[in-house]
């Protein structure tokens, strides 16, 4: 388990480096911009991204989803920076706006983990059809059933209405199609976005033998055989 800390405490660091990196590249790419050609458009273009830092990193520390509407749009900025400028012959501002989209990416590809945000079926407003697969998981002696409404990159969601503490250690049984799976798992992050709603947890799985990596690859067969056969039975009733 301390292991499981560790990294997860090395990747938060890394995050955070990031998103400094971010902003000074972009930050230094635009002061560049303004003492090459200085323009009043380029001076209120670097006042704004100092301004957008705030709510940025505000996205990022409550983990709102709306972290993925400005980063894309960001990128798409960027992107379109680095093309602009290159085409102008400024190569040296093209090369901080680039390295600007690189960190972005990274650190994109870093919270894009149940452990921060975790998929929801927003749109699917059925129960039957949601992504989601029947669990229990036992905790302290204690047995509670939740739900495992995300799976990916060895991490998964946990909803459940039970309190549990960041850093327990819980197992997760998951039984569909006469098929039993056992895997421990610790707790590592937190949210409750709507009163009277399951609680999400973000959970790690433990690999600390063969054998758990090997009933992981079951729960990622299993979850992916249920999508399947929901979307089936809900097409299956149009």
């Amino acid at each position: 388990m301390d292991n499981i800390k560790e990294n997860f405490n090395s990747e938060t660091k890394a995050i955070t480096f990031l998103f400094k990196a971010l902003f000074f590249c972009l930050h230094l790419a635009i002061m560049t911009e303004f003492f090459n050609t200085p323009k009043f458009r380029i001076g209120l273009k670097f006042v704004f991204f100092i301004w957008f830092a705030i709510p940025y990193l505000k996205t990022i520390k409550n983990r709102y989803y709306t972290y993925w509407t400005f980063s894309i749009l960001l990128l798409m900025f960027l992107l379109y920076s680095f093309v602009a400028d290159y085409q102008n012959g400024h190569e040296h501002i093209a090369f901080l706006y680039g390295m600007s989209c690189v960190i972005l990416v990274l650190k994109m590809s870093f919270l894009y983990s149940p452990l921060y945000y975790p998929r929801v079926s927003w749109w699917e407003y059925d129960f039957r059809y949601k992504d989601d697969l029947k669990i229990s998981i036992q905790c302290e002696g204690n047995e509670y059933k939740a739900r495992l409404t995300d799976l990916r990159r060895q991490a998964g969601c946990v909803a459940a209405f039970e309190e549990l503490k960041i850093g327990e250690e819980i197992v997760v049984n998951t039984e569909a199609s006469n098929e039993k799976i056992l895997l421990r798992a610790v707790v590592m992050t937190r949210r409750k976005d709507v009163i009277g709603r399951p609680i999400i947890y973000g959970v790690q799985f433990k690999f600390d033998n063969k054998r758990n990596k090997t009933r992981y690859k079951q729960l990622v067969k299993m979850w992916k055989s249920e999508k399947h056969n929901k979307k089936k039975m809900k097409f299956a009733n149009v």
